[in-house]
């Protein structure tokens, strides 16, 4: 069976492997771990809006015992047998109890963010980076916070999870769901959608239930904040073009693609890229000896997910710059300083975005999603309510004129 089109443009921007592939275990490529080191490097600053997080990367087992007594037993979990020095252990399926340790030891009040694989066994179809049993990056942050604090910071680290969200170009919108009660006494889901206009959940945020807080030993409440590399998966179907991968220039690994000839002026072309590479921009350079070669390169350049390449190659002295989504080249009379690349990129992310926010605004109104409407009128007229949309915030109901809020509809009910 031929992989899904966004599978194929991972793999031909050599962000995972092709095939032969391990049904649910994607194996990663140096793009592709780049691409997260950039998307967590996001998070990270965006969580340090409002203090520093502590960062930790967790083995690849776990205590069996220690998951037990939070969780209790789970079928799809894989416990290990006489594995030498590992006694009672098993691949880890969850970061939340080894996080919460480390902060009961260090006494912290500050966020811990953890990354790192977890196992979990997965029946049925495995796409890659939407269900695998291998799931990295798994990126879970966890703080602990005083019950009247508890709720405001969640709804901190929904604004930040928008915000990492609309950097890649995905719109989204947060919703408070009971769905999910027997872990979260409080439930934010991060909702976005693919480009068949479903919604799909993109991250989950938490104040953990009270059952298992308890069972972590803590008094405090415990939020619980979390996503995977379906955020990139996602990304990869909404920003594609007929060249493949049309990745924003937040989280792309290379952002400038620069085509060269023999006849370029080897010296201002390295003292360019140095002050391009100064400003914070990653570049890479390939050589083109002919008109074909030239096109082949900015073709490659463009599988690769690269947002901007500039061609030194045409003719001596001339600069050509290529935008994607629409391919445009332009010829400009010099080579662009790096604030003029930047400013580029940037226009670049914003036509990405629009695009992104057309569909999403598209989905939300063929699917009926987003509804304003009081307790009274969404009941009488039978709405599904999978939740409220968060931060609450008054409406007027569109259907009786009084006060009401934003509701998110689902006639499927829960969904992934």
């Amino acid at each position: 069976m031929s992989a899904p089109p966004y599978v194929r443009a991972l793999e031909a921007a050599k962000f995972i492997m092709g095939p032969p592939s391990i049904k649910g275990i994607p194996l990663w490529r140096g793009a592709g771990l780049r691409a997260v080191q950039l998307l967590i490097e996001g998070f990270l600053a965006l969580v340090a809006r409002r203090e520093e997080a502590a960062f930790a990367e967790h083995g690849f087992l776990s205590s069996a015992e220690a998951n037990k007594e939070v969780f209790g037993s789970y079928a799809n979990v894989y416990e290990l047998l006489d594995v030498p020095g590992h006694p009672g252990t098993q691949f880890r399926s969850d970061n939340i109890v080894t996080s919460i340790a480390r902060l009961q030891r260090e006494d912290s009040a500050a966020p811990v963010v953890a990354v790192g694989s977890i196992l979990r066994d997965a029946a049925g179809k495995t796409p890659p980076l939407f269900r695998d049993r291998n799931i990295w990056p798994v990126v879970e942050l966890n703080q602990l916070a005083d019950s009247d604090k508890a709720l405001e910071l969640l709804g901190f680290y929904a604004t930040v999870i928008e915000d990492l969200l609309w950097s890649i170009g995905v719109p989204s919108v947060t919703v408070e769901t009971p769905a999910l009660a027997s872990y979260g006494k409080t439930t934010y889901l991060t909702v976005a959608v693919l480009p068949n206009k479903r919604p799909t959940v993109l991250a989950t945020l938490y104040i953990l239930a009270d059952e298992l807080r308890v069972a972590l030993g803590e008094q405090h409440d415990v939020i619980d904040v979390g996503f995977t590399g379906k955020l990139l998966a996602t990304a990869a179907m909404v920003h594609v073009d007929a060249r493949g991968l049309a990745l924003p220039s937040t989280i792309a690994p290379v952002q400038v693609g620069v085509t060269l000839s023999a006849g370029n002026d080897q010296a201002q072309s390295a003292q360019w890229l140095e002050e391009l590479r100064a400003g914070g921009l990653r570049c890479e350079t390939t050589l083109a000896g002919s008109q074909g070669a030239r096109a082949r390169a900015e073709q490659a350049w463009h599988r690769r997910s690269v947002p901007l390449v500039i061609g030194l190659d045409r003719t001596p002295g001339a600069v050509t710059t290529c935008t994607r989504l629409p391919i445009k080249r332009t010829e400009l009379p010099e080579l662009p300083s790096p604030q003029a690349v930047h400013d580029l990129l940037a226009a670049g992310d914003a036509r990405l975005a629009k695009t992104a926010r057309r569909l999403f605004d598209s989905a939300m109104d063929e699917g009926g999603h987003l509804r304003s409407r009081c307790d009274s009128c969404a009941e009488d007229a039978g709405l599904a309510v999978f939740g409220v949309v968060v931060p609450r915030t008054p409406v007027r109901c569109e259907r009786c004129g009084t006060t009401g809020q934003r509701l998110f509809i689902s006639d499927e009910g829960r969904f992934y």
